[in-house]
């Protein structure tokens, strides 16, 4: 969306290839250049950063286009910021059940009809029966039923979640049945996967929330835009991911800047002022093994089926997704014929 015409740099408030950015009559780029205020998205963090951040994400892309060049979210800074799995198994739970009888199987405890919502649990719910695990986990059963409410929680309030703080898909608890297999999905791919979806959504006029991980745009600009981080804390925990340094700042720092703040530094940001490769190669393998595991998948070209986008799992309480997703299966099968 950025052009030059002699020495001035002009940006233009439409894609230059309409062919290629075909989603502008819906991007919130075109409601700002109508004049009109864009809401700060609603959800914790730096929510003026994020939001100007999803201002500048093109879902046809999966990149966020800023006047130098593009740029965008990789496996490897999911792998050296979360040190999540990005090779493994695909995320995608078995047809199985009623859902009461998952959760009576999975936590030991069965809910009534009107702790979900759907074919989502309250997080009330979790809350009252799986709190405090020092009072009830009395057995090796009961820590690792606690243990799956814990990851449960986790999945659905943060690494993947929805728009809501209440409610979490129990589809998640069919993954978590036997640890030794849940430990062999590729996570952090989905983790990247949702993401780029969510951002897909924000980007839309009519949506002013943003589910995913959100907390990983944040680290993720910080370390990419140091004009934009509060400093540049030393990763002295060593044995953890990357991410862990700025676990303190973020405290601290609580959107202290506006939303017009952080356009004017995207607009005003020059190629020098990006750190294109922010993981030395000594830092890499300070990392723990898990940060450096499947790194020959950094450098996949794979296709952007961003179609994808507008497959979700609102209104379908059974669907084969092995067959759904077949094609898309196959090309991850032979993610590596893409390095």
């Amino acid at each position: 969306m950025a052009s030059s015409s002699g020495q001035n740099k002009v940006i233009h408030p439409v894609p230059e290839d309409p062919s290629l950015l075909r989603l502008q009559n819906i991007h919130v780029s075109e409601h700002i250049w109508d004049g009109q205020d864009h809401p700060i998205l609603k959800f914790p963090l730096d929510l003026p950063l994020i939001t100007a951040l999803v201002e500048r994400w093109r879902p046809e892309t999966h990149t966020f286009h800023l006047p130098p060049s593009e740029c965008t979210i990789t496996l490897q800074d999911i792998s050296v910021l979360l040190g999540l799995r990005i090779d493994g198994r695909p995320v995608i739970a078995p047809i199985r059940g009623n859902y009461d009888d998952i959760v009576e199987e999975s936590l030991g405890i069965r809910p009534s009809r009107a702790d979900f919502v759907g074919s989502f649990l309250k997080t009330s719910w979790l809350d009252q029966h799986f709190t405090h695990v020092a009072m009830h986990a009395q057995n090796p059963l009961q820590i690792t039923r606690f243990a799956r409410a814990y990851m449960l929680r986790l999945f659905g309030s943060f690494m993947l979640s929805d728009h809501s703080s209440s409610r979490i898909s129990v589809r998640y608890l069919l993954l978590l049945e036997d640890f030794a297999v849940t430990g062999e999905y590729s996570w952090g791919s989905t983790i990247l996967g949702f993401l780029y979806g969510e951002l897909y959504m924000a980007t839309n006029i009519d949506k002013h929330d943003l589910g995913g991980m959100a907390a990983l745009l944040v680290m993720w600009a910080c370390d990419k835009f140091p004009v934009l981080a509060p400093g540049n804390p030393p990763h002295t925990r060593v044995h953890l991911p990357y991410a862990t340094r700025w676990l303190a700042n973020q405290r601290n720092r609580k959107g202290r800047k506006d939303i017009s703040y952080y356009r004017y530094k995207f607009d005003i940001l020059s190629h020098e002022k990006i750190i294109w490769q922010p993981y030395s190669i000594d830092l890499i393998n300070a990392l723990p093994p898990i940060c450096r595991e499947g790194m020959d998948l950094w450098r996949a070209v794979v296709p952007l089926p961003d179609a994808l986008h507008d497959m979700t799992l609102r209104g379908k309480t059974i669907e084969n997704w092995q067959e759904k997703l077949r094609d898309v299966l196959d090309i991850w099968e032979r993610r590596r014929d893409w390095v």
